[in-house]
Parts: structure tokens; sequence; C-alpha cells
């Protein structure tokens, strides 16, 4: 069946709007589902719901914080298989990287469980006998997460793990081409009880996209996609001194092959590197 696109809101979904469909690049004609475009002022309603929640969530135990994400790793088990086909008709990739992609998302929701038990912050060497140094590590406040289609499943994970766990709270905008997928991906984390405000979902093309950017309110903005996309939020935040920008644009990747190398090998191997997934990957070869 047709996914359903909704908003997620202050742990609260909103009413369905299909504004626009996500095909299957397989069969075009196929409706993955079809999804709300996010308004400014629902863009702003996100922002202002992840900052409510800020307050109790970043005075929550680091400890209780990742049990949550205990919970979540218990659900991409159970959700797998399903969560792979589902990628594989929305973003096109063959159904067995789908399910090598949710696991390597599981595996980032376990690392950030496991890190929520370990020591952070630091204690440093005092020169003075009578004072004791050391750093406390503190959330930053709202992160804005906007991803892209071609992992749509942990790229959104490897920004949403840490920043939930460290006491901020999320935005999520996924790309309009994945809608389902990141949905998909919210929906698990409010089974998981995260509580309300703490990870917000909105839909939509690049200007819900800039709408997250352009809002003073939003302290870090993680981003994954096109040059021209990331040098757009890098202007519109120059102007924002609290601001933390994090946006990861691709590489201009080369394979080197040393003269001792099994040529065999290296042949598929950069083969498989410049186009596994048609080279729509930022480590492609180029």
């Amino acid at each position: 069946m047709p996914v359903t696109g909704r908003l997620f809101v202050g742990g609260e979904w909103s009413s369905p709007r299909p504004d626009f469909a996500s095909h299957s690049p397989a069969r075009w004609s196929e409706h993955v589902g079809t999804f709300p475009q996010s308004s400014a002022a629902e863009v702003s309603g996100a922002v202002a719901a992840a900052r409510a929640a800020f307050r109790a969530w970043r005075r929550t135990s680091r400890v209780l914080r990742a049990e949550c994400f205990d919970r979540l790793a218990q659900l991409i088990k159970r959700d797998t298989d399903a969560l792979a086909e589902l990628m594989a008709r929305e973003c096109g990739k063959n159904v067995t990287e789908c399910r090598a992609e949710v696991i390597e998302g599981l595996h980032m929701v376990q690392y950030v469980f496991g890190t929520g038990r370990l020591p952070f912050g630091e204690v440093i060497a005092s020169e003075i006998a009578e004072k004791d140094a050391f750093v406390r590590r503190k959330p930053w406040g709202v992160v804005g997460v906007i991803t892209p289609w071609n992992f749509p499943f942990a790229v959104p994970l490897w920004m949403l793990g840490p920043s939930l766990l460290e006491g901020n709270t999320c935005v999520f905008k996924p790309s309009e081409d994945t809608p389902a997928v990141g949905q998909r991906l919210v929906e698990l984390f409010a089974e998981a009880g995260f509580p309300a405000g703490t990870l917000n979902l909105v839909h939509g093309d690049g200007t819900a996209g800039e709408a997250i950017v352009r809002d003073a309110r939003v302290n870090v903005v993680c981003f994954t996609g096109s040059y021209e996309v990331g040098r757009r939020i890098q202007e519109l935040s120059a102007a924002l001194p609290d601001r933390i920008v994090a946006a990861e644009m691709g590489g201009k990747n080369a394979v080197i092959v040393c003269d001792d190398a099994r040529f065999d090998l290296a042949v598929t191997a950069g083969v498989l590197s410049a186009f596994k997934t048609t080279g729509q990957r930022c480590v492609s070869a180029s």
C-alpha cells in the first residue's frame, strides 16, 4: 500500500496532505506514497517544538537517553527486511545493498547506545595544587538534519544518533526523493519512546530545507548532499555566530594501484568503486 505522508511535530502526527508523490525509480508509474510540502510556518513550528523539548531532554540522564537507542536497535532488527524492501522500492538500489545499509544504520544505533555509558569530558592536570580543572560537555541546542536520497536510512542515523544522545533535539528533513524511508525511521524513533519534541519531521524540497537553515533558533545544521546546497547553507549560516555547520558534500576520490598489486583484483575494485550504486556515493572513485 502507498505510504501516507505526514509531518511529525511535538510528538503529534499531522493530517495527511498529498502535495507531492514519491515514485519508484524502477517503475515510475508506481507511487511509493504522497507527502506534504512543509511550509515555512510548519518548519518554524517544528523548530519551536524542538526548542521547547530541549530543556527537559538536556537534563535527562545520558544513560537514560542511551536506553532509547537500545529500544530503537531492537525495532530496527525486527523490521530489517521490511525497511530494505521499502528502500529498494523508493531509492532504486538493489535489495541486498539496501539491507546492508539498514544493518549499517543499526550498527550506528548500537554504537550510540554503547557510548551512552562511557565516560565523557576530561580531567586536566592543574598547575595549581588547590584547583581542579575539567571539561564538561553540554548539548548545543536544536540540530537541523538534512539528508540525501542515496543513503536514506544510514546517513540520517549518523547525524540524529549522536545529536540526540548528547542531549540536543532535532528537526529532520529527508530528501524529497526518499520521504517514505525518512518517515518510517521517525516512526521507529517514536515507537522506541523518544520524548515528544526531541525529534521532529518535516517533508519537502529545498524550500523546506532553507527554512530550517534560515531559522536562527537552529544551533547546528548537519547536511549531506551537493556542493551547491552545502555552500548555500554555509553562506546563510555565516551571519549566525553560535551556529555550527557540518556539511559533507562528496569527494574527488582516486584509485591508486601499486606495482605489486593483483591487477585483476584492482580492476574489479575500481569498477565497483566507480559504478556501484551507479556512482551515486560520496566515496565513489572519480
